[in-house]
Parts: C-alpha cells; structure tokens; sequence
C-alpha cells in the first residue's frame, strides 16, 4: 500500500509513477471542473470513476495537490479539509461520505464504478488519441495528450528519446491501440525502453486482448490496513481505501468465486487481441444463447471485462460495441492442455467465417459494414491465420490471406503480416476437413508465393514481387505425385495477372494478353467481381498502348456492370480510372467530371476506403514507374485536410494512411519523401487527381541520353556512385539473368542480389530492373560476365565512368 499524503504533508510516488512527476498532460478541463465542484459547499464529495488504467489516481492527486494548495486569501476562512481516498467501492464510498460530512471535511475518491446516490460522480474517461497522422504536421501530432503521455514516460527512462517522423507511425500505434488509456501508456513506454517498442508491438498484436507482458504488472501491495477515517487528532491524508479482510478497491461483486458459465467467458478472453465483440465471446466459448447474457452480465458487473462503445465485427455485419479486459486484469481461469486447442480453433473458424462473409457481403453491395467488420477485426483476424498455420490446417489459412489481401486497401489492412513463414506447406494436417487426402503441399506453396507476390506488390517492391513469382511458376512446374487435379482457376488467373502487372513497364502488350486472360479465367471461375477489377486494369494498360477507344470503351462496361450489381465501392473505382482515361486523353472536364462522381460515390463507404481505392489508382504498377512513388506521398499529403470532410467517425485514427507511408518512404529519398508531401498538402484533392498522367513523359524512352540531360538545378538530387558489386549485378541484369542467376554467378545469396539492386534502382532512379538494364545500355557498357566490372575499391559513376 503506498501513503501519498498524511497529515497534510507530501510524500513521494512509486516508481511506476515517476513519468507524472511534471506536467498533468491532457486534463485541464477535468482539474478545473473538480477544483469547482470541491469548492461548491453543496458538494461533500465526489467520486472519480471510469476503467482501470484511465488515470483516476494521477488526476485526483493532482486536484488534492491543487485544492490544498489554493488556500485562503487574507481574512477569509480557507477551503475545507479533504480527504483522498484511492480504490473504493460505492458502497465504501457512500459509508466515508457519511461520516465525513459532519466533520466538515471533503471527500475526493476513485473507483471503478459510480455510487448509487450520494455525492457527485465524475467520470475519468481515457485521454484523446491521435487522428492525424500526417508527416506534415508532427507538431500536432505530439500535443496529442496520449502522445504526450507516452514521451513524457519514455524519457523517464530514455531522457534522449524524441518522437519524429520516422518513428511517429509506431507511437501513434501504440496510443491508439491502448485507448489513451495512460496507465497502459506509461507500462508500455517502460516496455519499449527497457526491451524495445518491438516487444510492446508484439503484445499488442498478439493474443491476450492486447495486454502487456504480466512481468511488468506492478505486484500487489502490503497486507490491508483499516479504513482511514479522519478525526480531531489525524489531519484528512491520502491513502489506498481498505476494510480489514476486504479491499475497498475490489467491487463487492467481484469477491467470490465465479459461476459456471462466468468462468467458462472469461477462460476464453486471453484468445482475443485488441478486444472483441460480444458475438464472437459466445461462439467461442460455446455457452448456450439463453445462458450467454446472464453469463456476461455477471462479468460486467464485477468489472471482469469493460463494455465500451467502440464497433465490433459479426458474421452478419458489425456490431456498435466491444469488449475489453480492463488494464491490468488477468483472467481468472485460463484454459489448459486439449480444451485450449479446440478453443484457439474455435476462434480461427470464427473470423475465417467473419472474412467469408464479409467478401459475400462485398460482393453483394453491403459494403459500409463489410469493410468496417474487416478493418475492426484485424488483429483477430491476424491470429486466425496464425492459428490455423500452427496446427497445419494450411488451406483454411490461405482461404482466408486471400479473401483479406483482395481487400487490404479498401479495409485498411496491413500486407505484412502475409510474409510470415509460418505455413506448414509440406505437412498439411491429415485430420484437415479441407484437406481430407493431405494433396495440398504443391499447391499451398504456389498459393503462398503467390499471397506474398501480391502483397509486396501492394507495398511496390515490384524486384521481390517477380521473385515470388518465380517461385510460384517454380512450383507449379515441379512434378508432384500427390497432384492428382491442375491447380484451381482462380490461382492460375491470379498468377498470370500478377506476371502481368510486374511487367508492365516492360512489356505492355504481353501485360494486356495476361490481364485479358485472367479476367476470362476468373469469369469461367464464377468470380464476377474479381473479373471486372481485373478488366479495370486492363482499360489502363491497353490506353498506355495507345488504344484509347477500346480502353474507354472497356472501362465504360466495368462501370455499367458495376452499377447493375450495385458494387458502389467497384461503381467509384472505374470513376477514378474513367478520370484518369480522360485527363490523359487530353479531356480534363471530363477527367474532373469523373473525379467529382467517383469520389462521391466512395467517400459514403469512409475515409479509410476512400484512401484505398486513391491509392490503388495512384500507385498502381500499370501507371508509369517514375511517378508512382512521389504521386503517392502527394496523395497521402492532400488527403489529411480534407479527410474532416468524409463521412464517419472523425475520431477514427489512421492507421490505414499510417501502413502507406512506410512503403512510399523506402521507395523515395528523404528530402523528396518531404517535398512531396508538403506539395500534397497545399493542393486540393481534386486538383491533384486531375494532375496526374498515365503516359511517359515524351523525353523519358527517346531521349539518347537521358543523364547529359539531367538539369543541374538545386532542386535536382544529387547524383550518386555505383560500387563495384552493384555494377556487377546491373551488368548481369542487362545480361537478362535471374536473381538466382545471379546469386549463383557471384557466390552472393539471393537476398543480397536484391538488397544490391533496391539500392542501384535507388541511386539510378529508377524503379525496376529495365531501368537498370537500360543504363547499363546507354552508358555504353557491354552486358556480359562479371569479370567486365571493375574490382576493387573503385566506384562507378551514374553516367558509367569510373572514379578511382
């Protein structure tokens, strides 16, 4: 137990407190009304309540420190005495008041739960999040009151610790996914310090509602103590509430053993990660319905879990509430041994079949709460696939990485967690129900390498996009006896349109034959909605070809069908790339027309949609490569202000805007990463969109040397040197080698190969290995063996001479 006054007099806080020993960050209208409600001689007390973690303690603390502190001016009497009390139930609390009225003392305590009647409730609620998470104003960004929180804790423990723009999207994270709350705020900030912020990301994406790691959980305090009661001799103090044999602090609901159906609820929570729908908890622990409310009921009542009015996924739509285990809390039973198996793949099936029937209602127009169910279930979602890998159920997983990557954009969904090796391809499960015979092993690993192709497409590292690819085409060749079927049409057509798309800059024409046969494939399939977007971007590529009637003609079917099936966010979408069409065939009030339309057709699905379907436009691969990247950052620049505008909750954090900036930063350099924001964020969004191009710039394929051309202003980045290694690869690129090629010529892994040619595209500016090829051509160097390239410490300029 720890004493923070008696007698009136101040005595240090515990460690756990030591980030609040300065400023009370975010809580200046709450000090304010309490000092005035203390102050109201009406008042005899009030009771500070709201969930575990909120900063009831710190708050009060600071008001007790306040109140005590204004005094009385000369000649007049002072403010009442006052006692602070932490931790109490409303029945304690009701008792305290009673007797602390005819003393004429205050009481200021804090609870979890509001009393009955009597004194004044005053509710704490958790500290305001970041919105915004734009590069462009990171000075909005840290007087965020949980951003402030979180940096005030960490450099308790790391004094030189700053938040900027390279680590901003994980501090927002981190706030956002403990809910402001700034007791989880300042445990997580000691996390990151002593074992890095990748620890504290773990936990909170990991099962476990979210929860740190228990190790951190301050331990219990001394024995109880009784009840401190103020009298003639004892000046009011400060202290943690305690009946002898009984915690004031612990509602009397919570003491007791749990009931049967309780304990079974409450066993399930640690499956969970970043809260969970009320659904969802029933599925999974299997309780009969007419026994789930009373079950739950109970462990709302004794605060065992929190009901908060945040959105939660259901199979049939989303749901307007969650559940939470509060702060600090464990679970009281925990499932163990064989029961806790079928619990965890209770709980994959659940949010495979959450996915499912999301995509059924994608497809059918329900689109608002489809992608909300997505969006808000991530991290479930995230630990279904882990789970059904674990136990070797390997084609429910890629059932469901495929159904959330075709909709990552449009719902907000991060790629990352489809690079995760943790697929059992060759030992599929043989009590698998899915897989009744075990045949998958050949085909899970073209699907798997084709998930991974897609999703680093979507994050526009196009070089290990083709790399997956060629294992896919690896492994669909390879003899293998337990085929005894080809593989399905949808992952044959997924495969030809990705080869398509990675080629694009390369071989337009082929691009289009693979874009036109994917979509015909997944049509024979019976997947209506994948062909049209797949036909949406054959409309780009066969444009870029100069074909622009058919091009037009073929976006304007993906818009009729678009419309008949009532697909608004697909309906939008063709807009977007109507406008594109038209602006590049030199129709800009057309272009703006189609503008106007699509985004009026998108922005009712919300912001994070919204963004998606721009940024699929944007920085898709059949748009030129040198505008890509910057285009992108422009975008994401402009969207920020007008974000207000779209409908939806605007306290919603962007966590979807927070996934992009990664991916466009590594593909930009810093200084032009920057510059292309601030340039978005002064541009409309209307305008930007109607910039854009879809066709090379004419100078860019004819001009014969495109680096004696290169403007010398100050603007212009600087030009960079290859190394000897790096000319090594380019000249074996220019030679048409493969990665694998490659790394086996040289004796350097293939993962090396990549890393050399991400930074020469870098350097020479380019965004694939054509380009790469392409240089090599210009500057005159012959294509061949490595042995052409020079040794040594010697560095190659950009223009192909040699600096020693």
């Amino acid at each position: 137990m720890t004493i923070l006054f008696e007698s009136g007099v101040p005595r240090q806080e515990p460690a756990d407190h030591r980030a609040f020993t300065g400023e009370l960050f975010g809580r200046a209208r709450e000090t304010a009304e309490l000092l005035r409600l203390l102050a109201d001689p009406a008042v005899p007390g009030v009771l500070l309540h709201g969930l575990p973690g909120s900063g009831k303690t710190r708050l009060a603390f600071a008001v007790a420190e306040q109140y005590r502190a204004a005094g009385g001016a000369a000649g007049t009497p002072g403010p009442a005495e006052l006692l602070t009390v932490d931790q109490v139930e409303p029945d304690d609390y009701l008792a305290l008041l009673a007797r602390c009225a005819p003393r004429g003392v205050k009481l200021l305590a804090t609870g979890r739960l509001p009393p009955a009647g009597g004194g004044v409730a005053y509710r704490v609620d958790p500290l305001a999040v970041p919105v915004d998470w734009s590069p462009t104003d990171l000075d909005a960004f840290c007087r965020t009151p949980a951003v402030q929180v979180f940096t005030a804790a960490r450099r308790a423990w790391s004094p030189g610790f700053t938040v900027t723009s390279r680590n901003q999207q994980t501090v927002g994270r981190i706030c956002v996914e403990l809910r402001g709350l700034p007791g989880a705020l300042v445990l997580a900030a000691r996390v990151a310090a002593l074992e890095g912020v990748g620890t504290v990301l773990a936990a909170l994406g990991g099962a476990g509602g979210g929860r740190l790691v228990a190790a951190y959980v301050e331990p219990a305090g001394p024995p109880p103590v009784p009840l401190p009661v103020p009298s003639a001799d004892r000046s009011p103090g400060w202290s943690r509430g305690r009946e002898v044999g009984r915690e004031v602090g612990r509602p009397s609901g919570r003491c007791g053993p749990l009931g049967a159906d309780a304990a079974r609820l409450m066993s399930c929570t640690p499956l969970f990660a970043g809260g969970f729908g009320p659904e969802a908890l029933r599925a999974v622990s299997g309780i009969a319905p007419s026994a789930f409310p009373a079950a739950l009921g109970a462990l709302l009542d004794r605060q065992s879990l929190t009901l908060e009015d945040r959105p939660s996924g259901r199979l049939d739509g989303a749901a307007e509430t969650r559940l939470y285990v509060p702060f600090g809390d464990l679970p009281e039973v925990r499932p163990a041994g064989g029961p806790l198996v079928v619990l965890m793949l209770r709980h994959a099936r659940y949010y495979a079949r959450l996915a499912a029937g999301a995509a059924r209602r994608l497809a059918a127009g329900d689109q608002p709460t489809a992608l909300l169910a997505l969006r808000v279930e991530e991290a479930n979602l995230r630990l279904a696939v882990g789970t059904l890998t674990r136990f070797g159920f390997t084609a429910e997983a890629l059932d469901l990485m495929e159904q959330l990557l075709a909709h990552a954009r449009v719902a907000g969904l991060g790629p990352d967690w489809a690079d995760r090796p943790a697929v059992p391809l060759g030992a599929t499960s043989p009590t698998d129900p899915a897989d009744p015979t075990g045949i998958t092993g050949g085909r899970a690993r073209v699907r798997l390498a084709l998930i991974r192709a897609e999703a680093r497409l979507l994050d526009g590292d196009h070089e290990l996009a083709s790399s997956l690819l060629d294992e896919a085409e690896a492994a669909s060749s390879r003899p293998d006896r337990s085929r005894t079927a080809p593989d399905e049409p949808s992952t044959a057509a997924r495969l030809l349109r990705l080869r398509g798309l990675t080629g694009c800059d390369r071989d337009p024409e082929r691009t289009l034959a693979a874009l036109t046969g994917a979509a015909a494939l997944l049509r024979a399939a019976g997947d209506e909605p994948a062909a049209l977007r797949v036909e949406l971007e054959a409309a780009l590529v066969g444009f870029r070809l100069g074909r622009t009637g058919p091009g037009g003609a073929l976006a304007g079917r993906v818009l009729t069908a678009a419309r008949r099936r009532g697909d608004v966010l697909l309906v939008g979408t063709a807009l977007l790339h109507l406008g594109l069409l038209a602006a590049a065939g030199g129709d800009p009030s057309a272009s703006r027309a189609h503008y106007v339309e699509g985004l009026a057709h998108l922005r009712p699905l919300g912001a994070v949609a919204t963004l998606g379907a721009l940024v699929g436009l944007v920085a898709s691969p059949l748009r030129p490569a040198p505008a890509r990247a910057a285009d992108a950052a422009r975008l994401l620049g402009s969207f920020h202000p007008g974000r207000a505008g779209i409908p939806g909750d605007p306290a919603d954090p962007d966590l979807a805007t927070a996934r992009l900036l990664p991916g466009i930063r590594r593909r930009l350099a810093e200084d032009e990463f920057a510059h292309a924001l601030a340039t978005g964020a002064d541009t409309a969004l209307l305008d930007l969109l109607c910039s854009l191009s879809l066709v090379l710039p004419l100078a860019e394929p004819h001009s014969a040397e495109p680096d004696s051309a290169e403007p010398d202003s100050a603007e212009a980045p600087p030009r960079r040197q290859l190394t000897s290694r790096q000319l090594e690869v380019s000249l074996l690129v220019a030679d048409g080698l493969s990665n694998h090629q490659i790394a086996r010529r040289l004796g350097i892994s293939e993962w090396t190969v990549v890393n050399h040619l991400r930074e020469t595209m870098r350097r020479l500016q380019c965004s694939s290995r054509v380009g790469v090829a392409g240089w090599v051509h210009r500057s005159g160097r012959r294509p061949g063996p490595a042995r052409s390239a020079p040794r040594g410490p010697d560095d190659v300029t950009l223009d192909g001479s040699v600096s020693r």
